[in-house]
């Protein structure tokens, strides 16, 4: 049962979180071929599994664990969750009772700043290819899947005052009035910017697969 008012659903902003997660996933992908490696080659279906599976595994685990392990070590109680937004299937964590507003943000934001950054630290320093090269789809995978975490706390961030929060993996509810993460006009500008950003990467560079037999 809801104990606040105010609610921020995150159906309203599918397209917008879509649009961030491209965007984020450019983004991670050139810091990777820019200071990691100037390519990641899949040559069988081992490859496949070992360099999309595993991290797309281990990113699902870890992402929720720092959630976990933060909002623990704040002094709340956790639970684990699975929902729906729209077509986006999300694993959630929703802290039990009201969140101050500040403790929320650090919650939301603890995989994209922990997991990004020691996933992306191991994959430049680490000489073995395969794990450097799993270590930097996780690291892809994670910016790109932080996109509902950065809108959610951004619209924290708005919030009014000393504000409890809550959180239900699709939607946050608060003691105060919860404005939108950013205007009308923004959320269009980044949705175009994302059609550019598709677009000047096709023209731009050149993607290859190579079947190896």
């Amino acid at each position: 049962m809801l104990k606040h008012e105010h609610i921020l659903h995150l159906r309203k902003y599918v397209w917008d979180i879509t649009a961030l997660s491209i965007i984020l996933l450019i983004i991670s992908s050139a810091i990777v071929f820019t200071i990691v490696a100037s390519e990641i080659t899949f040559q069988n279906t081992r490859d496949v599994f070992l360099k999309i599976f595993t991290p797309l595994i281990l990113t699902v685990i870890f992402h929720e664990l720092v959630h976990v392990i933060t909002a623990v070590k704040l002094g709340y109680k956790v639970k684990v969750g699975y929902g729906r937004i729209k077509f986006n299937p999300v694993f959630y964590v929703k802290v039990v009772g009201g969140i101050k507003k500040k403790h929320y943000i650090a919650i939301t934001l603890s995989p994209l700043i922990t997991l990004s950054s020691t996933s992306i630290v191991l994959a430049s320093i680490i000489p073995n290819v395969l794990i450097k090269e799993i270590l930097s789809i996780l690291f892809i995978m994670n910016t790109a899947g932080s996109s509902g975490d950065v809108l959610l706390a951004l619209s924290a961030s708005k919030i009014p005052g000393e504000a409890l929060i809550e959180d239900y993996g699709t939607m946050i509810t608060s003691d105060k009035l919860i404005p939108r993460p950013y205007s009308e006009k923004i959320s269009l500008l980044i949705r175009i910017l994302t059609l550019l950003i598709i677009v000047a990467t096709i023209i731009l560079f050149k993607i290859k697969i190579v079947i190896v037999k």
